[in-house]
């Protein structure tokens, strides 16, 4: 019956999906190999890219750990174990359980509690463990919510560059990071990654790969969690390089502030809100999959990383800070790798469709024309710093508005739209990436141990989805470089960030992508980006805190490519100015000193930076 089952359900899958999943393994043929892990089936096939032909394999579906179903649920991945049956590993498993139903792309994909599986590319036709690739492990993003790894075919990033390739899947929302402070700890989401980058570290040699050279890559929530991933001390020597692509566990939105509260409404709003924990636990384990989903509000995406005094045993903020052992020791690991970070010019731009709707509702207004003065002030603002402080003093929020204020044209609904998109961008991505840059290199104290590298992706692509007033690269659009256009990823841009149809790919694209792919996997093998033998690439500087030097990622890259301090006074005032303004209050007398004081000390900082550009 459960044979039957699975044949039923796997034929579903294939059928639904098919439209989409015609991809590089349309000529595809059956090989097999023996691991420590089990004996799999997998397929052998051709990649074509940019009129070169590259021999690749892939074993997809791989188990990493027992369905978390059941008395699993709610709990942490238990590892999988020996198969002792030939595996048929040519197929994609269903994504795990999600929420939110914005994206239309999920709507095809089957879903799954039984979901913790992942994909291995690898490049040529002959599986030879003497081989040693250096293996890329993609994390894939969704705000913690949604998504899946089989949208991310990682067969020509793999051919083309020599790399193993090897994407997972995680628990999501509820069911992967639902924390009530005592026997559901949350982060599970997040044990589920560790056990899958503990598996491809046991067993990825006996695929041809170097568990020596492993490299987590994610983008959006799956930079933050790769970050999460990479201060985590328990995965030392699991893995040796990083990139974190407009991600970060630095980030507001990256850590649920309050889980317990978060935690008591969800319990009362699936009917579970009785007893104990023992009982609440139970009642929640009873449920099917359908009473746990929750329409979709804006609660439903609270449910992200948190402390746990397990995984997490500090917000990362206060590990960085290294005031504790446990923080001193997460920074130490953190040191020890090769970072590779960065955003999009444009990557506040994601939330276009939300001012949008915002904007006609409130408003009856279009963004095109621009953004009235009192939705940015009254209504987006102070919605945004309420996600970031508990408590809002009047200074700090008045300071917000201040500083996101071109005062020439303060009223002009265009002006406003423009410094709209800077916060948005400014909070959620530049300021915690360059937190996240200038930490690592602190951790490493004096001496210099690792490299890390910093770039701004500001290529906008001719499919991009962007109204013509709005220029540079937004949101994930670096990420259809790195994989070669795979048809899987290029029909959920299409989907989810209304690319232009028919995704047209140039030949300026291919040219972009080949260089992309190149800096990814030669950081990956070496834990340097460069590209010795291209001279149209100029040389990338490493960061370090004084200089803050990065590499503006485009098609046509010259010396002047290579810039420093990214939005400097607007940084500088989230990193110097926002702390003390936030610990002030109406009844702070002396911290109105301090303000002054850090007014000074960032006025010049950003004066300097002016300066020296």
């Amino acid at each position: 019956m459960d044979r039957l089952f699975l044949v039923q359900q796997t034929i579903v899958y294939l059928a639904l999906t098919f439209i989409v999943r015609i991809s590089e393994c349309d000529s595809a043929r059956k090989i097999n190999v023996t691991t420590r892990a089990g004996t799999f089936i997998g397929l052998s096939y051709e990649v074509d890219f940019d009129k070169e032909i590259r021999s690749a394999s892939c074993f997809l579906g791989i188990p990493f750990a027992k369905a978390p179903v059941g008395e699993r649920r709610f709990s942490k991945p238990e590892r999988y174990g020996y198969i002792n049956t030939i595996y048929n590993a040519t197929y994609h498993r269903p994504h795990c359980i999600q929420t939110r139903t914005t994206y239309d792309y999920i709507q095809i994909y089957q879903q799954s509690e039984d979901c913790l599986y992942l994909n291995i590319y690898i490049p040529g036709d002959n599986i030879k463990n003497q081989n040693k690739y250096a293996v890329m492990i993609f994390i894939h993003g969704g705000s913690f919510v949604d998504g899946g790894a089989d949208a991310y075919d990682g067969s020509k990033l793999s051919a083309l560059n020599d790399v193993i390739v090897v994407t997972i899947n995680y628990r999501l929302n509820i069911f992967g990071f639902l924390n009530n402070g005592d026997n559901i700890k949350g982060n599970n989401g997040l044990w589920d990654m560790k056990l899958a980058i503990q598996w491809v570290h046991d067993h990825i040699s006996d695929f041809g790969g170097d568990p020596t050279r492993v490299t987590l890559f994610g983008n959006s929530a799956g930079g933050a969690a790769v970050l999460y991933q990479a201060i985590h001390p328990g995965n030392r020597n699991l893995f040796q390089r990083i990139i974190s692509q407009s991600g970060s566990c630095f980030s507001f939105w990256a850590i649920q502030k309050n889980p317990v509260h978060n935690f008591r409404w969800y319990i009362s709003e699936v009917g579970c809100e009785r007893g104990g924990n023992s009982e609440i636990l139970r009642c929640l384990r009873e449920k099917s999959v359908d009473d746990l989903k929750l329409a979709e509000t804006k609660y439903t995406t609270q449910f992200v990383p948190s402390i746990d005094n397990d995984f997490l045993p500090e917000d990362p903020i206060s590990l960085s800070r290294k005031q504790t052992f446990a923080g001193k020791n997460a920074m130490d690991f953190f040191s020890e790798l090769d970072l590779l970070t960065g955003v999009t010019s444009n990557d506040g731009a994601f939330a276009l469709g939300y001012w949008t709707a915002g904007i006609a509702e409130s408003y009856f207004a279009d963004i095109a024309t621009g953004v009235p003065e009192t939705y940015f002030k009254d209504n987006y603002i102070p919605e945004i710093v309420s996600d970031m402080f508990d408590d809002i003093p009047t200074v700090l929020l008045e300071s917000i508005k201040h500083q996101y204020t071109d005062w020439s044209k303060a009223k002009d609904p265009i002006s406003v739209r423009d410094n709209l998109l800077e916060f948005e961008s400014d909070v959620t991505f530049f300021v915690p990436v360059s937190y996240t840059l200038k930490t690592h290199r602190r951790s490493q104290g004096d001496i210099k141990l690792n490299n890390s590298y910093f770039y701004v992706f500001n290529h906008k692509p001719g499919f991009a989805p962007e109204p013509q007033w709005l220029t540079g690269a937004t949101h994930v659009m670096e990420l259809p470089y790195i994989f070669g256009f795979s048809k899987p990823l290029q029909h959920k841009l299409i989907e989810d960030y209304r690319a232009v149809e028919p995704f047209k790919v140039t030949d300026e694209d291919l040219y972009f992508s080949t260089i992309m792919m190149k800096i990814w996997t030669n950081f990956a093998k070496t834990g340097n980006p460069n590209l010795d033998d291209n001279a149209t690439v100029p040389t990338w500087p490493t960061f370090d805190n004084i200089n803050q030097q990065y590499l503006e990622l485009d098609v046509n890259m010259t010396t002047e490519s290579v810039k420093h301090h990214l939005a400097a006074s607007r940084v500088a005032f989230w990193e110097h100015l926002v702390p003390v303004l936030a610990k002030c209050s109406t009844s702070c007398g002396s911290c109105y000193v301090t303000v002054a004081s850090c007014l000074v000390k960032t006025i010049i900082l950003c004066v300097f930076s002016t300066f020296i550009k």
